[in-house]
């Protein structure tokens, strides 16, 4: 076994990461996401054994796993004798912490198909900016053709809090064909695209991914999956609708079918007969994402 290789020292040089940890605000889905709750990572871009143990312990670590308690963390792909199969991770929907993608040049594709929030609760700083997705350095230097070349992430709705980073992919297609307005909720400067962020020579998404005039896709033809209606700029959360009565109740995450704490998709912070609450309320008390009472 080698020993722990710590990559994530000499980058933290480089590019100046800390990762920043708030207080965890989990959510709770009465529709049944947290089918399999696993816990996710914080070393970064480091790893700790060989190559292939590292992937075997992704792999167990994330077998059918639908909720990440804490940060999902793919990195270290790169050993061209290991045949990388990620498809264990296509039925994550909710990660609670940050996704960190890396130093992945043998995977050219990364199948988080069913991922819909990323919450943000520990964020990943990079030269004093704090980012819950981060995606950087996924090609074979110094041809660009090898490396991450697609993210499947058709269902992806919602970072709540921190930026989106994408650096040094020269093979990664189609990110800067997404709409990231809707999956930011629209904060101001919350995309970071640099240098070598995609690629330049990518195929045009499919006609079937037009939405409102403008092709948005995540792979030719894997669309994203975007709400086209717009919300009054009085909404400072999601809506059900575009006029001003029609926002999603602060508790609410990734959207809503009506006004109330009733009407969410999901729960920000904590489920409680039947509603979403910001905390527990008297004679209750939390158990992972919901509130029992006593």
């Amino acid at each position: 076994m080698k020993v722990c290789v710590l990559l994530f020292g000499v980058l933290s040089q480089v590019l100046g990461i800390e990762i920043v940890q708030k207080v965890d605000e989990d959510i709770f889905d009465k529709t049944g996401w947290i089918t399999h709750r696993c816990h996710g990572t914080e070393v970064g871009f480091g790893y700790s054994g060989t190559l292939d143990l590292h992937y075997q312990n992704l792999k167990n670590r994330y077998q059918d796993c639908t909720y990440v308690h804490g940060n999902l963390e793919i990195t270290n792909l790169d050993d061209p004798k290991i045949d990388y199969d990620l498809s264990f991770l296509s039925k994550i929907r909710y990660v609670s912490g940050y996704v960190l993608i890396g130093l992945v040049t043998e995977v050219e594709r990364i199948p988080l198909t069913s991922l819909e929030v990323v919450r943000g609760n520990n964020t990943y700083r990079v030269r004093g900016v704090e980012y819950s997705l981060i995606v950087a350095l996924t090609s074979r230097f110094p041809d660009v053709n090898v490396g991450l070349k697609e993210l499947h992430m058709p269902s992806l709705k919602e970072v709540t809090v921190g930026k989106v980073l994408f650096s040094q992919n020269p093979a990664l297609c189609y990110v800067d064909t997404i709409d990231w307005d809707t999956i930011t909720a629209g904060r101001n400067n919350s995309i970071n695209f640099e240098e070598l962020a995609s690629s330049q020579t990518c195929d045009n998404c499919s006609d079937k991914c037009d939405v409102d005039g403008v092709r948005r896709c995540w792979s030719y033809d894997i669309c994203q999956e975007v709400n086209s209606g717009k919300c009054d700029e009085t909404c400072p959360y999601r809506c059900y609708g575009p006029n001003a009565d029609q926002c999603c109740h602060p508790t609410c995450a990734v959207g809503c079918t009506g006004p109330t704490e009733r009407d969410c998709v999901a729960c920000k912070d904590y489920y409680f007969q039947d509603h979403c609450t910001s905390h527990c309320p008297d004679r209750s008390y939390p158990r992972k994402q919901a509130c029992i009472p006593f």
